[in-house]
């Protein structure tokens, strides 16, 4: 048994990297799982990979900055699986490097994507999750950005972005509180996955080192023998949707290796 049998639960983002490993994750919990992207090539091939029999799997293109495309992700969770448990608003951006210099369509995109797009899902999502009256499960994904400056570049926009989801999980815990549908925030640092492989490598380029020299500085940082992996981020989530989970809400946990401490 898995601890999530029964439920079914929606992963926004669900291309390569934390979205994939948070469907393979709910999916071997025993969820059905709707998994969304916005390229919808990506998210169906995810699909496949993590639910190659397509028993408990669905996927959907979907863009979080349409609220059309938001409220049709809920559609097939309704129309496949007549009911929604809980949701994982992984989607987001992180295009915007820089400091007060960013030029203001790159800012104006990541709050689109990050703020906006994310409370759009959620506010598709929550009316299915309230209609079945069993409670159930928010979690936003954030950033260590939230409290902490890059360590290569400013991110201020992306760091802001997260840190308004940090706020956001106090209002949406007492708005959707008396609904027993609790609203938590994990947030991941520097997490190895795609993306950050896909950085040491261009690090390790650009320097001229290689690449377990980048990799090794990195993993200095924290207070853990090594860094936090995608799945022990999708793992964290996975918590926060299952019943273990059922009397903390309103909180936001650094999945970090030690990195940031509160």
């Amino acid at each position: 048994m898995g601890v999530l049998d029964g439920l079914v639960v929606l992963v926004s983002g669900s291309g390569p990297g934390l979205g994939r490993a948070t469907a393979a994750a709910a999916l071997r919990e025993g969820a059905r799982v709707v998994l969304a992207d916005r390229d919808g090539d990506v998210v169906e091939r995810t699909r496949k990979e993590v639910d190659p029999d397509g028993g408990r799997g669905v996927a959907v293109r979907a863009d979080i900055t349409s609220v059309a495309d938001c409220d049709a992700v809920v559609a097939a969770a309704r129309d496949r699986f007549g009911r929604l448990d809980g949701l994982v608003n992984v989607a987001a951006v992180d295009n915007a490097n820089g400091g007060l210099e960013v030029a203001l369509d790159d800012w104006d995109r990541t709050a689109a994507v990050n703020v906006r797009g994310t409370i759009q899902m959620t506010r598709a999502a929550v009316p299915l999750i309230r209609a079945g009256g069993r409670g159930g499960s928010v979690v936003l994904i954030g950033s260590t950005m939230a409290r902490m400056p890059g360590r290569t570049a400013p991110r201020l926009a992306y760091g802001m972005s997260k840190g308004a989801l940090a706020s956001a999980v106090y209002h949406l815990a007492g708005e959707l509180g008396g609904d027993g549908i609790r609203v938590n925030n994990v947030s991941p640092g520097f997490k190895f996955g795609p993306v950050l492989d896909g950085f040491f490598k261009a690090e390790a380029a650009r320097r001229g080192v290689s690449y377990d020299e980048v990799a090794d500085a990195y993993r200095a940082e924290v207070l853990l023998p090594d860094l936090a992996t995608d799945e022990d981020v999708a793992n964290t989530a996975v918590f926060f949707l299952s019943g273990w989970s059922k009397a903390i809400t309103g909180q936001t946990v650094f999945v970090d290796g030690g990195d940031v401490l509160p």
